[in-house]
């Protein structure tokens, strides 16, 4: 809980990760990528802050995993943002399980929290990873979720490392190439058609798994 309440006050007082914070919350891709790139090695810190952030404020986590890409490479953005997102997860889960329900559905709303949390069902290990494998489907609702489900914390940790790595590595990857783009680059359009199949499958797995459960 201390953790979290000086995360809020830094994404409060600290002005670099004030305003990247609200680039992300915005989808303002450039101005996030102007400002690590103006920052040099602190962008590093401060990309780490908006990642952690996404604990309670929400935005789409495509969004810093693509800018971290096109500034960093994917060499050092996929480690970086894997375990980013790890302890952002962790932080939800227990957010939730020491909370209680009030507090995940002020933070998320009720409704999305009912509709996910019936798809999770007992966190069934297929469940959870499909679930993070769908690209747009909020981070930190799965992650309240498992919190408020009492989902056990290794397979929780397991589950949520191997279901985002998928994901992670194509944005990550789509973000490195977009840098310096060619149209003739399997390894730009390859991430883009394999996100999109993603997206296009992604609700007809919902439903799947929520008739299941």
């Amino acid at each position: 809980m201390l953790g979290v309440l000086g995360l809020l006050v830094v994404c409060l007082t600290v002005a670099s990760v004030r305003h990247a914070l609200g680039a992300a919350a915005h989808g303002d891709v450039s101005a996030l990528r102007v400002q690590l790139r103006m920052l040099g090695p602190g962008g590093v810190l401060v990309l780490v802050a908006v990642v952690l952030a996404h604990t309670v404020v929400p935005f789409p986590a495509e969004i810093p995993t693509a800018v971290a890409g096109y500034v960093y490479g994917f060499a050092i953005a996929l480690p970086l943002m894997a375990g980013s997102f790890l302890v952002s997860a962790m932080a939800a889960y227990f957010l939730a399980s020491w909370f209680g329900r009030p507090a995940a559905r002020r933070l998320v709303g009720g409704h999305r929290l009912d509709r996910v949390e019936r798809a999770v069902g007992r966190g069934r290990v297929r469940t959870l990873l499909v679930l993070r494998l769908i690209p747009f489907v909020p981070f930190s609702l799965i992650c309240f979720v498992c919190g408020l489900g009492r989902v056990p914390v290794p397979r929780y940790a397991w589950t949520t490392l191997a279901g985002m790595l998928p994901q992670l590595t194509l944005v990550t990857l789509l973000g490195s190439r977009l840098a310096h783009p060619r149209l003739t680059d399997p390894l730009l359009w390859g991430p883009a058609v394999a996100m999109i199949g993603l997206v296009v499958i992604g609700p007809a797995l919902m439903r799947r798994f929520g008739s299941r459960t």
